[in-house]
């Protein structure tokens, strides 16, 4: 049995180390195999690299003869800039030289000339010495003291002689400009029209019968109602025949009103939603026809380059009123004294008639929270205006400082417009209350003895009394009233305080 067993474990080993042979055999075959691959593939990538670096070299040969040309014809080039700037330099090296010769001689004829100048001078200055000498003997006096006798006529005549020559001056300056501005001021002046403003706060609107009064009330006053709320006016029915009045502080909405109500009356149909069609459509010719008078204005004044915006505006500046005075026709007036300014001065008479025409452009702009100066500015710059415009309409009431003339040509053509005799119209009543306002508050400061208003309300004197007010307290108190005219009054118009502290001495002398 042992025998056997033995027998059997030799043949399972016999089998298993066959095997393992022939796995051996296998493995040294595929290792063979793989070593013959490995080589032929080794061989193909070095044939392979081979090639490529042979065409690499062949195309940096190439490139190195293409750079090797380049280089050569850049040298050749230099080389000949090189030679011809310096022929050049050899050039003006030998002209120097010429010109080095020429000075030195000229150095030589200077001095030859400044020696035999010295020597004439060395003579003139000892015969006239021998002069003075002989006429000091002759007059027998010191020669130092007909020296600064002479000297102090001399100077005595010179300062006499340029007194007189800047008198002369400054009086034929002050005469010339005075009679310039005096001739821009009437070339400007003389084109203003002397129409007189009309003061108009209602508007009367023709009917065809009383019985459309009653129409116009509708039942229980309905109609009545909602045309003052479209409308945003006062419908005034009284007994007045055949017309009705239309009253409103806002000349736009007044003229919309007007417009509406005429529709409304034309048509026969009146009812509250026919009445908010026809304010709706009087407000669209409003527009358009604003549109159109600010078009004329623009192309009658010449300007280019206008925007829709600004002419729109522009042409809303027809239905304000400035103290009665259409604000329209003193923009158009005050555009075109500009220009005449403008021209005399040597300005750009565009740019003047461009800020004179837009200066109350912020007038239209009710919804704005600042004043219509600084409104007026910002809408221009949004509009794409030159920052020059721009600033002339925010400065042309000091709210800013100017930075262009244009700005003070501005102002001027504005108060002249403004100011001229029967531009504006103020009413009795106000202008009075007004002025008392102003004059009380100058009276109200210790040390006033009396203020007094000028030019309509445009400028407050105050004279003080000078034993108890010194110069730094009147510039003091002239400070404190401008603060109190700006704190306490509403003024849509500048006022120019002008604070005067004279003290005057007078002397009797008695005859014999």
């Amino acid at each position: 049995m042992s025998f056997e067993f033995f027998d059997l474990n030799s043949i399972i080993l016999g089998v298993l180390a066959t095997c393992l042979f022939a796995e051996c055999i296998i493995l040294v075959v595929r290792v063979n195999s793989l070593r013959n691959k490995m080589e032929a593939e080794k061989e193909s990538i070095r044939s392979d690299e081979l090639v490529k670096y042979e065409k690499k070299r062949n195309e940096l040969e190439m490139l190195l003869k293409e750079r090797e040309i380049e280089l050569k014809s850049e040298y050749e080039e230099m080389l000949s800039l090189a030679r011809s700037a310096k022929r050049e330099q050899d050039e003006k090296l030998a002209e120097a030289k010429i010109q080095a010769q020429n000075a030195s001689r000229a150095v030589e004829r200077a001095d030859a000339e400044f020696s035999r100048f010295a020597k004439m001078k060395e003579d003139y200055r000892r015969k006239s010495e021998e002069y003075a000498v002989k006429i000091a003997n002759l007059a027998k006096l010191d020669i130092e003291t007909i020296r600064e006798d002479a000297k102090r006529e001399v100077e005595k005549k010179c300062i006499e002689d340029l007194a007189l020559y800047r008198s002369e001056i400054l009086e034929k300056s002050k005469r010339e400009a005075d009679e310039q501005a005096l001739r821009i001021l009437t070339d400007a002046m003389q084109r203003i029209a002397k129409t007189l403003p009309q003061s108009s706060m209602a508007t009367v609107v023709k009917i065809p019968d009383d019985s459309m009064k009653g129409r116009l009330i509708g039942r229980e006053g309905r109609n009545i109602r909602s045309f003052e709320s479209a409308t945003e006016t006062t419908l005034i029915i009284d007994e007045t025949p055949d017309c009705v009045t239309i009253s409103s502080f806002n000349p736009v909405r007044r003229e919309i009103a007007k417009i509406a109500l005429e529709n409304l009356i034309n048509d026969g149909r009146i009812s509250p939603a026919t009445i908010e069609q026809a304010t709706d459509d009087a407000k669209k010719v409003i527009e358009q026809r604003a549109y159109d008078i600010g078009a004329e204005a623009v192309e009658s004044l010449g300007l280019a380059h206008v925007s829709p915006e600004i002419t729109r505006a522009v042409g809303n500046l027809s239905f304000h009123l400035s103290l009665n005075q259409d604000t329209l026709a003193h923009s158009i007036e005050t555009a075109k004294i500009g220009a005449l300014i403008a021209s005399e001065l040597n300005c750009d008479t565009a740019i003047a008639k461009r800020v004179g025409l837009f200066h109350d452009i912020g007038k239209t702009l009710a919804d704005s929270d600042k004043s219509h100066a600084k409104a007026g500015a910002s809408m221009l710059l949004r509009a794409g205006e030159s920052e020059i415009v721009a600033n002339a309409v925010e400065a042309h009431h000091a709210e800013v400082p100017s930075k262009s003339i244009y700005a003070t040509i501005l102002c001027i053509a504005d108060s002249l417009s403004a100011t001229r005799p029967g531009a504006r119209m103020e009413a009795t009543e106000g202008y009075i209350r007004r002025i008392k306002s102003l004059e009380n508050i100058a009276l109200e400061f210790e040390g006033v003895a009396s203020a007094y208003v000028l030019q309509a309300g445009r400028e407050l004197r105050v004279i003080v009394s000078p034993d108890s007010v010194s110069d730094v307290e009147a510039h003091d108190i002239a400070r404190k009233i401008r603060e109190k005219i700006e704190s306490t009054t509403d003024n849509s118009i500048g006022v120019k305080i002008t604070l005067i502290r004279e003290q005057r001495f007078t002397e009797l002398a008695k005859g014999h």
